[in-house]
């Protein structure tokens, strides 16, 4: 989970992850699997330029909604079945607690360096361009090629857009859907920097059956399928429920206390002693449907 392996810093084509793509894309592979392999019929099936049909195929293999089988093609991903498969919960990504689900991936299971250094790893609470950009520097200085400046900044510019714009008109499809989460906020300072906040706020629509699923999640990959996970690692620990959703010991506990007693009943159980608390994963009671998978996404960039 998180940097354990090469990290990305390109592959999104200047384009932020539009309106509509991901149903679309999802929609277009289950018809043809090869679809993607062929660049002019990819282009006409999808409407949209060949920069922009590379941009699409990034975003939808880094949030987990189609994978890579070469060379087959591409199939139906982990994300992309609980949303959009035949028994998806959301096929026209109308719900924000959608939405959270592919934050959680972008955030801990794609290896995109900005957002490791943001909502992964939890370094930049506040933070302004240059800042971003810095810390982008200091992650790609062991990488195995050097990066250009101008990809580093368009790298940070395609992450702070994708979950904020100052202005968006009712007909602009240009937007990304993950500004509906609210997680970055921004404002200007005395010498006129724009200063980017992500620090705790509520975090509206993030569902049980979610965050119980970023839970799991989490909790497997700290280890083997029978976990027990101290609470202040989900709240603190890189990569945990509570930095990527950037949530507050109340709003952890109260979420934890709803996926027990809801959807992850049995599978889930919470553990106060007088020297800790813990969260015990029973993988045997848990319902596959909440399984996101293990696998880790592809590094071809």
């Amino acid at each position: 989970m998180g940097g354990s392996y090469s990290e990305r810093f390109s592959g999104h084509e200047s384009f932020v992850c539009r309106y509509g793509w991901l149903p679309k894309i999802h929609k277009a592979i289950q018809q043809d699997p090869q679809l993607l392999k062929n660049d002019e019929l990819a282009m006409n099936t999808l409407g949209i330029g060949r920069n922009m049909v590379k941009s699409l195929q990034f975003w939808a293999e880094v949030s987990g909604i189609i994978v890579s089988q070469s060379p087959e093609g591409h199939a139906e991903g982990p994300v992309g079945a609980r949303l959009f498969g035949e028994f998806g919960w959301d096929p026209y990504l109308e719900s924000r607690e959608s939405l959270w689900l592919i934050h959680w991936r972008l955030s801990t299971n794609a290896g995109l360096a900005a957002w490791n250094e943001v909502f992964g790893e939890g370094k930049r609470a506040r933070f302004d361009r240059q800042q971003l950009i810095s810390g982008l520097v200091r992650r790609g200085a062991g990488a195995a090629r050097s990066l250009a400046a101008s990809t580093l900044e368009q790298h940070a510019s395609i992450f702070v857009q994708s979950y904020y714009q100052a202005e968006r008109s009712p007909d602009d499809t240009s937007w990304c859907p993950l500004q509906d989460l609210g997680l970055i906020k921004a404002t200007k300072t005395e010498d006129g920097r724009i200063l980017y906040n992500t620090s705790v706020s509520t975090p509206i629509g993030l569902s049980p059956r979610v965050f119980g699923m970023a839970l799991v999640d989490f909790m497997i990959h700290q280890g083997s399928r029978a976990s027990t996970v101290d609470f202040i690692d989900i709240l603190r620990g890189e990569y945990s429920p509570g930095v990527v959703f950037r949530l507050d010991e109340h709003q952890l506990r109260q979420l934890v206390d709803d996926v027990i007693a809801g959807p992850f009943s049995g599978a889930l159980r919470f553990v106060d002693t007088a020297d800790t608390q813990s969260i015990v994963l029973i993988p045997d009671a848990l319902d596959p449907q909440y399984l996101l998978g293990i696998e880790e996404v592809r590094q071809d960039a």
